[in-house]
């Protein structure tokens, strides 16, 4: 990984960092090796809709909720990658709220309800690529990662239900076949 990009800490001001030359790192303590990557364990799927379709828990474990704190609930605004540990891949445009703001939740199918296999994680840091800009209305450099403040010492931990995504180290080619997975709604809300 090489990226170079600006920090957007919580106090909502940017800063250019220098490059980032290896993979995001973990706190000390929060070692926790992930088995596996890009596998789940959960291989049935249901009923179509609006040409995807519907999930059960732990067909996509490497999805994250991002969701913005509120004072009764926390409500999801855009979807990330799990790539390591502490670490979450998401799309720079959505990025709007500072850290302390936004909290993530790993392991779910359901935002309407709380399950129990989620895991919940305030957001420590937040680098959006130094690049990333809109020109009429289209995002370039559309990247960014969350770091996950630990809790009790470690980030996410591997369940059938959450698990890291694989991050290729060459380009696939032409014509690979590849899953898109993302949070909607269905026909039926």
């Amino acid at each position: 990984l090489s990226l170079h990009y600006t920090s957007a800490d919580s106090s909502n001001t940017a800063e250019e960092t220098p490059w980032l030359t290896d993979s995001p790192t973990d706190p000390p303590g929060s070692n926790e090796i992930f088995k596996t990557c890009g596998q789940p364990e959960i291989q049935s799927t249901l009923k179509r809709i609006y040409g995807g379709a519907k999930t059960t828990a732990g067909k996509h474990p490497w999805m994250a909720s991002l969701q913005t704190k509120t004072s009764k609930r926390s409500r999801h605004f855009c979807g990330g990658v799990l790539i390591k540990a502490c670490w979450v891949l998401t799309a720079g445009h959505c990025i709007e709220e500072p850290a302390e703001n936004i909290q993530v939740a790993l392991g779910k199918q359901d935002l309407k309800k709380r399950e129990h296999q989620e895991q919940i994680f305030d957001v420590e840091k937040i680098i959006v690529h130094y690049k990333y800009t809109e020109k009429r209305g289209v995002p370039h450099n559309d990247i960014a990662l969350l770091k996950l403040k630990p809790v009790d010492g470690h980030c996410a931990v591997e369940t059938k239900y959450v698990k890291t995504a694989c991050l290729p180290n060459f380009f696939f080619p032409v014509g690979t076949d590849c899953f898109i997975s993302g949070w909607g709604t269905t026909e039926t809300g």
